[in-house]
Protein backbone atom coordinates (compact mmCIF):
# COMPACT_ATOMS: atom_id res chain seq x y z
CA UNK A 1 0.00 0.00 0.00
CA UNK A 2 2.88 2.23 0.76
CA UNK A 3 3.84 2.14 -2.76
CA UNK A 4 0.10 3.72 -3.95
CA UNK A 5 0.84 6.31 -1.88
CA UNK A 6 3.65 7.86 -3.42
CA UNK A 7 1.90 8.03 -7.00
CA UNK A 8 0.43 11.41 -8.73
CA UNK A 9 -2.33 10.71 -10.78
CA UNK A 10 -4.23 12.99 -13.19
CA UNK A 11 -7.62 13.96 -15.46
CA UNK A 12 -8.18 16.39 -17.73
CA UNK A 13 -8.59 19.32 -15.58
CA UNK A 14 -6.98 18.14 -12.55
CA UNK A 15 -3.58 16.55 -10.57
CA UNK A 16 -3.32 14.52 -7.64
CA UNK A 17 -0.26 14.19 -5.68
CA UNK A 18 0.92 12.77 -2.43
CA UNK A 19 0.03 14.75 0.64
CA UNK A 20 4.16 14.98 1.20
CA UNK A 21 6.34 17.53 3.37
CA UNK A 22 6.29 19.78 0.21
CA UNK A 23 2.71 21.00 0.23
CA UNK A 24 2.47 20.83 3.95
CA UNK A 25 3.03 25.05 4.18
CA UNK A 26 -0.20 25.67 1.66
CA UNK A 27 -2.06 23.02 3.30
CA UNK A 28 -1.54 24.24 6.99
CA UNK A 29 -2.45 28.09 5.63
CA UNK A 30 -6.11 27.01 4.42
CA UNK A 31 -6.50 25.16 8.33
CA UNK A 32 -6.17 28.28 9.61
CA UNK A 33 -9.48 29.28 8.18
CA UNK A 34 -12.50 29.11 10.79
CA UNK A 35 -15.01 28.26 8.18
CA UNK A 36 -12.43 25.29 6.98
CA UNK A 37 -11.99 23.83 10.25
CA UNK A 38 -15.66 24.05 11.13
CA UNK A 39 -16.90 22.24 8.17
CA UNK A 40 -13.92 19.88 8.26
CA UNK A 41 -14.57 19.16 12.22
CA UNK A 42 -10.76 19.71 12.52
CA UNK A 43 -8.66 21.52 14.87
CA UNK A 44 -5.84 24.16 14.15
CA UNK A 45 -2.55 22.82 14.36
CA UNK A 46 0.97 24.69 14.52
CA UNK A 47 3.18 24.28 11.49
CA UNK A 48 5.42 22.07 13.02
CA UNK A 49 2.20 19.72 13.80
CA UNK A 50 0.94 19.77 10.41
CA UNK A 51 4.52 18.41 9.31
CA UNK A 52 4.20 15.49 11.90
CA UNK A 53 0.35 15.07 10.37
CA UNK A 54 1.39 14.60 7.12
CA UNK A 55 4.01 12.44 7.79
CA UNK A 56 1.72 10.31 10.02
CA UNK A 57 -0.84 10.14 7.39
CA UNK A 58 1.56 9.12 4.73
CA UNK A 59 2.25 6.03 7.05
CA UNK A 60 -1.03 5.57 7.73
CA UNK A 61 -2.49 2.18 5.73
CA UNK A 62 -6.11 3.27 7.18
CA UNK A 63 -5.95 6.75 4.51
CA UNK A 64 -5.08 7.71 1.22
CA UNK A 65 -4.55 11.54 0.53
CA UNK A 66 -4.10 13.53 -2.61
CA UNK A 67 -3.24 16.97 -2.89
CA UNK A 68 -5.37 18.30 -5.67
CA UNK A 69 -4.03 20.80 -8.30
CA UNK A 70 -5.57 22.85 -11.44
CA UNK A 71 -3.52 24.18 -13.92
CA UNK A 72 -1.85 26.51 -11.61
CA UNK A 73 -1.71 25.51 -8.21
CA UNK A 74 -2.39 23.52 -5.31
CA UNK A 75 -5.91 24.03 -4.66
CA UNK A 76 -7.42 20.99 -1.97
CA UNK A 77 -7.43 17.54 -0.67
CA UNK A 78 -9.05 14.56 -0.94
CA UNK A 79 -8.90 11.55 1.21
CA UNK A 80 -10.29 7.95 2.00
CA UNK A 81 -10.34 6.49 5.15
CA UNK A 82 -10.08 2.55 5.58
CA UNK A 83 -11.76 2.50 9.36
CA UNK A 84 -11.44 -0.96 10.83
CA UNK A 85 -15.77 -0.51 11.77
CA UNK A 86 -16.01 -0.53 7.76
CA UNK A 87 -16.76 -3.71 5.86
CA UNK A 88 -13.56 -4.65 3.29
CA UNK A 89 -15.60 -3.00 0.71
CA UNK A 90 -15.97 0.37 2.11
CA UNK A 91 -14.20 3.81 2.65
CA UNK A 92 -15.22 7.35 4.35
CA UNK A 93 -14.76 9.87 1.70
CA UNK A 94 -14.09 13.70 2.13
CA UNK A 95 -13.17 16.91 0.28
CA UNK A 96 -12.07 19.91 1.08
CA UNK A 97 -11.05 22.84 -1.70
CA UNK A 98 -9.02 24.81 0.82
CA UNK A 99 -8.15 27.36 -2.65
CA UNK A 100 -11.15 29.55 -2.35
CA UNK A 101 -10.85 30.82 -5.64
CA UNK A 102 -11.44 27.10 -7.01
CA UNK A 103 -14.19 26.74 -5.21
CA UNK A 104 -17.77 26.53 -7.37
CA UNK A 105 -16.01 25.44 -10.76
CA UNK A 106 -16.47 21.42 -10.48
CA UNK A 107 -13.01 20.84 -8.96
CA UNK A 108 -14.94 19.27 -5.92
CA UNK A 109 -17.12 17.03 -8.05
CA UNK A 110 -13.90 15.89 -10.19
CA UNK A 111 -11.96 14.64 -7.45
CA UNK A 112 -14.33 12.77 -6.09
CA UNK A 113 -15.43 10.73 -8.96
CA UNK A 114 -11.76 10.32 -9.49
CA UNK A 115 -10.95 9.54 -5.66
CA UNK A 116 -13.84 6.85 -5.85
CA UNK A 117 -12.75 5.50 -8.97
CA UNK A 118 -8.97 5.57 -7.86
CA UNK A 119 -10.56 3.63 -4.49
CA UNK A 120 -12.32 0.74 -6.29
CA UNK A 121 -9.31 0.09 -8.88
CA UNK A 122 -6.61 0.48 -6.59
CA UNK A 123 -8.24 -1.21 -3.16
CA UNK A 124 -11.42 -2.86 -4.61
CA UNK A 125 -13.55 -0.47 -2.61
CA UNK A 126 -17.47 -0.27 -3.90
CA UNK A 127 -18.96 1.32 -0.64
CA UNK A 128 -18.42 4.93 -0.08
CA UNK A 129 -19.37 7.26 2.60
CA UNK A 130 -19.61 10.79 3.21
CA UNK A 131 -19.61 12.03 6.74
CA UNK A 132 -20.87 15.95 6.39
CA UNK A 133 -21.52 18.96 8.54
CA UNK A 134 -25.58 19.11 8.31
CA UNK A 135 -25.06 22.18 7.56
CA UNK A 136 -22.63 22.32 5.25
CA UNK A 137 -26.00 22.84 2.51
CA UNK A 138 -23.08 22.90 -0.52
CA UNK A 139 -21.12 19.69 -0.06
CA UNK A 140 -24.47 17.76 1.08
CA UNK A 141 -25.88 19.41 -2.51
CA UNK A 142 -22.66 18.55 -4.47
CA UNK A 143 -22.61 14.26 -3.06
CA UNK A 144 -26.58 14.00 -3.84
CA UNK A 145 -25.41 15.01 -7.40
CA UNK A 146 -22.91 13.15 -8.21
CA UNK A 147 -25.65 9.86 -6.89
CA UNK A 148 -24.90 9.70 -2.83
CA UNK A 149 -27.88 8.75 -1.09
CA UNK A 150 -28.32 10.06 2.57
CA UNK A 151 -28.46 6.84 4.92
CA UNK A 152 -28.80 8.74 8.37
CA UNK A 153 -28.76 11.62 10.02
CA UNK A 154 -26.98 12.45 13.44
CA UNK A 155 -28.33 15.59 15.04
CA UNK A 156 -26.09 15.29 17.69
CA UNK A 157 -22.91 15.66 16.06
CA UNK A 158 -24.57 17.88 13.29
CA UNK A 159 -23.41 15.34 10.68
CA UNK A 160 -25.29 13.83 8.10
CA UNK A 161 -23.93 10.14 6.67
CA UNK A 162 -24.68 9.65 2.54
CA UNK A 163 -23.82 6.90 0.91
CA UNK A 164 -22.83 5.52 -2.83
CA UNK A 165 -22.40 2.27 -4.16
CA UNK A 166 -20.19 1.93 -7.24
CA UNK A 167 -19.38 -0.85 -9.62
CA UNK A 168 -16.88 0.90 -12.40
CA UNK A 169 -15.10 3.75 -12.78
CA UNK A 170 -16.89 7.00 -12.67
CA UNK A 171 -14.25 9.06 -14.67
CA UNK A 172 -10.83 8.01 -16.12
CA UNK A 173 -7.81 9.00 -14.77
CA UNK A 174 -3.98 8.01 -15.82
CA UNK A 175 -1.29 7.38 -13.27
CA UNK A 176 1.42 10.01 -13.82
Amino acid sequence: MQQSKLISIGTQKLKFIPYTAEVVETYHKWMQDPEILYLTGSEPLTLDEEYKNQESWLNDPLKHTFIIKNDKEMIGDVNLFFHQYLDDDEAEINVMIGNKNARRQGCAEEAIKTMMSFGLLQYKKTKYIAKIKDSNEGSIKLFLKIGYKEIKKLPQFEEVHLQMIINAPLIEYITI
